[in-house]
C-alpha cells in the first residue's frame, strides 16, 4: 500500500522513528497535495515513479483551474493550525492559527484582522467546503505586492492568486519540516507526533465545550423559547 508518492508501507519497520514520521508527513503533503496544486495552476514536471527510477513528465497548466486549486490548498492552513497550537481549538481558531503561521503579516492590525479572517474562513474555506464555491467578497486575483493573498479593506474583499498560493505553501512546508527536525522545538515535535500517531483524527473539543454528564433536573417541561415560537 502506498503511503506517500514515493513510499509503501513495506518500506518501514514499525515503530517508525520520529524522523521517518516527519518524512512520511512531508512527502504526503507535498506529493499528494501541494505539488499537485502547483502543477494544476502553473504546469511543470511531475514527480515520476521514484521506485522505478523513472523521471517525471511535463504537464501544462490547466486553464480555469483557480477555484480547484483553492479546494486543494486551503486545508493546509487548518492542518498547520492544528500542529502549532498547544491545545485543541475550535475549527475557526485552528484555521486562524494556521493563517498566522503561514501568512504572518496577512491579518495585520486588530482593526482589520477580524474582517480578513471572516473572508478567509467563512467566505473561502467554508464556502468551498460546504457550498462548492467561494462566497461574496472572495475572488481570484494577482495581488500587487506579489503575495498570494491580499485584503482590500476599502471594499472588504479578499483576492487570492491560485498560481502563487501553492508555491507559498510548499515553501512553508519545507520550513515546517526543518522546524520539526530541530530537536530544540520540543512542544511542536510532541504535538506533531501525537497527531501523526493518531492518524490526524479530529481531536476532542476543549473540556468546557463538552456536553455535561449531569442528569436533567426534574420538573415541568419548559415551553419553547421565545425565538422558537411561531
Amino acid at each position: 500500500m502506498w503511503i506517500t508518492w514515493k513510499h509503501e508501507d513495506t518500506d518501514f519497520v514499525a515503530p517508525l522513528t520520529f524522523e521517518q514520521k516527519v518524512d512520511v508527513f512531508y512527502e504526503q503533503t507535498l506529493g499528494w497535495q501541494l505539488h499537485i496544486a502547483d502543477l494544476v495552476a502553473n504546469g511543470g514536471t511531475t514527480f515520476g515513479e521514484f521506485k522505478l527510477g523513472k523521471d517525471g513528465y511535463s504537464v501544462p497548466r490547466i486553464r480555469h483551474s483557480g477555484f480547484a486549486v483553492l479546494h486543494i490548498c486551503l486545508s493546509y492552513l487548518e492542518l498547520i493550525g492544528s500542529l502549532v497550537t498547544a491545545t485543541p481549538q475550535s475549527p475557526t481558531k485552528t484555521f486562524e492559527a494556521g493563517v498566522r503561521a503561514v501568512f504572518p503579516g496577512l491579518l495585520g492590525s486588530s482593526g482589520t484582522s477580524g474582517a480578513v479572517l471572516r473572508r478567509l474562513y467563512d467566505g473561502t474555506r467554508c464556502g468551498l467546503y460546504h457550498g462548492g464555491r467561494t462566497r461574496p467578497g472572495v475572488g481570484l486575483s494577482q495581488p500587487p505586492d506579489r503575495g498570494a493573498i491580499a485584503y482590500d479593506p476599502r471594499n472588504d474583499i479578499i483576492g487570492i492568486s491560485p498560481e502563487r498560493l501553492p508555491r507559498v505553501l510548499k515553501a512553508h512546508l519545507e520550513q515546517f519540516k526543518q522546524a520539526l527536525l530541530n530537536p530544540t522545538n520540543l512542544q511542536i515535535r510532541r504535538r506533531f507526533e501525537r497527531r501523526f500517531d493518531s492518524g490526524f483524527t479530529r481531536e476532542p473539543p476543549n473540556k468546557a465545550l463538552q456536553p455535561s454528564n449531569r442528569a436533567p433536573r426534574k420538573g415541568k417541561p419548559k415551553g419553547r423559547t421565545r425565538e422558537a415560537r411561531g
